[in-house]
């Protein structure tokens, strides 16, 4: 049987082992806080996002490159866009943070009647500095209104992907406050992008839609 040197000695063992456990974990949490919190940031997905009133730079940028084929400008194109991505979050540190899953599909009106959110997660309460967009499909269901140097255009309209997946970089200037929320709008602008399509092949290039896409923080 063990005396009662034996106890203690035992009992005060066993206290400094959970204190040399906790411990970590306190700080762990401690840490969490200290660094803001969080908040939450969700991605809307707008076939053809405008904000109001626009700048001159954004509208020179909606202009389709030149090219042979111009779209007539009696009307805009009517139908559906379906694109798979990944979003990512990127702070002043460079750390990336995952919006929703590998892939995610998000199928919107072209002239962008109704958004869609694509993902909503609560991230770390930080300054956030860019929004980083990996495109593994992007096609358009053209239904009416688009026409190419007088060729009407219908049906499916895909923007090549040569690499399999394209990558599109926009910067922000988020500063995410704790418990607080804020909503992204990735503007497709899908009109300007499917002017410049190729009426023999209905493909667009890479390059030009990707020169096309913007992101909003109403």
């Amino acid at each position: 049987m063990k005396n009662d040197s034996t106890v203690d000695s035992l009992a005060r063992r066993s206290r400094s082992l959970v204190a040399l456990i906790t411990a970590p974990l306190i700080l762990t949490a401690c840490g969490n806080l200290t660094g803001g919190g969080f908040g939450e940031a969700a991605v809307v997905v707008s076939g053809d996002h405008e904000p109001a009133p626009p700048s001159p730079a954004i509208v020179a940028s909606k202009t389709p490159a030149a090219g042979p084929a111009l779209a007539d400008e009696e009307e805009e194109p009517e139908g559906e866009v379906e694109i798979d991505m990944q979003l990512f979050l990127v702070d002043d540190l460079g750390h990336q943070t995952q919006l929703g899953g590998d892939e995610l599909r998000v199928k919107v009106d072209l002239q962008g009647v109704i958004p869609e959110e694509a993902a909503r997660r609560f991230v770390a309460a930080v300054h956030y500095s860019e929004l980083r967009v990996i495109f593994t499909k992007i096609q358009a269901e053209v239904e009416a209104g688009l026409v190419i140097n007088g060729i009407p255009i219908l049906g499916e309209v895909h923007v090549e992907l040569e690499n399999v997946h394209l990558e599109v970089v926009r910067p922000i200037d988020v500063d995410l406050q704790e418990g607080e929320a804020v909503e992204l709008v990735l503007d497709l602008n899908a009109p300007a992008w499917l002017a410049a399509v190729d009426p023999l092949t209905q493909t667009v290039d890479a390059t030009v839609f990707a020169s096309l896409v913007g992101v909003a923080v109403p």
